[in-house]
């Protein structure tokens, strides 16, 4: 277990930090299927492994989503420096309040995926945090420090959501019917995840 999810953090902070080459090698490689296939991961080498596995699944689900999206939307979220209009102090915009429309409805379902990925980690840190026994598996240090960049990556995720609905609700009523069924089926999902990542923060202690 240790070592699946050191793997797994390590992945993580090369793609977020490090060179752009290591994310386009393993991009190709996933043409040919999942990377990490770790949906039928299990350790039970001791029970606190065991309690483990169910995250280094999750997280596991999230890191192949993060790619997924990388793939659609062709730039990393959690990399991205939000832009600002003018020079007054108001916060900076993602560059999903300045898609169009056609855009907006390719990558807003993207994010929304990743997002949907990252609260699916709420279940799992919600019955780590059920345990109180100091062997639980929510006192490993990885598990935490996996958990932290999870959480981080969860501000700009929502963050370029939000921007896009915001794009979206402006460009509402010049869409074709076709597009606006599409665009009030992203409303409808943005607004339970919105509930939902709040629990997720609630939960995590954020």
């Amino acid at each position: 277990m240790q070592v699946a999810l050191k793997t797994l953090v390590v992945i993580h902070r090369l793609l977020r930090d490090g060179d752009p080459t290591f994310r386009e090698e393993l991009l190709n490689f996933a043409q040919r299927g999942r990377i990490l296939q770790l949906s039928n991961f299990k350790d039970d080498s001791s029970p606190i492994a065991w309690d483990c596995s169910a995250w280094v699944r999750t997280y596991g689900m999230f890191l192949e989503e993060r790619l997924e999206c990388f793939k659609i939307l062709k730039y990393d979220v959690e990399a991205e420096r939000l832009s600002k209009q003018g020079q007054g102090p108001e916060k900076g915009h993602s560059r999903t309040r300045e898609l169009d429309s056609q855009d907006l409805l390719e990558q807003l379902p993207a994010l929304q995926q990743l997002l949907y990925r990252l609260v699916g980690c709420r279940v799992i840190i919600s019955s780590l945090y059920a345990k109180t026994s100091r062997r639980s598996c929510k006192y490993n240090y990885l598990v935490q420090y996996a958990l932290a960049l999870v959480l981080k990556e969860s501000f700009k995720i929502y963050c370029a959501i939000n921007d896009g609905i915001i794009n979206l609700v402006d460009k509402f009523f010049e869409m074709p019917r076709h597009e606006a069924l599409t665009a009030l089926e992203i409303y409808r999902r943005a607004g339970q995840q919105a509930g939902s990542l709040s629990d997720f923060y609630e939960i995590a202690g954020v």
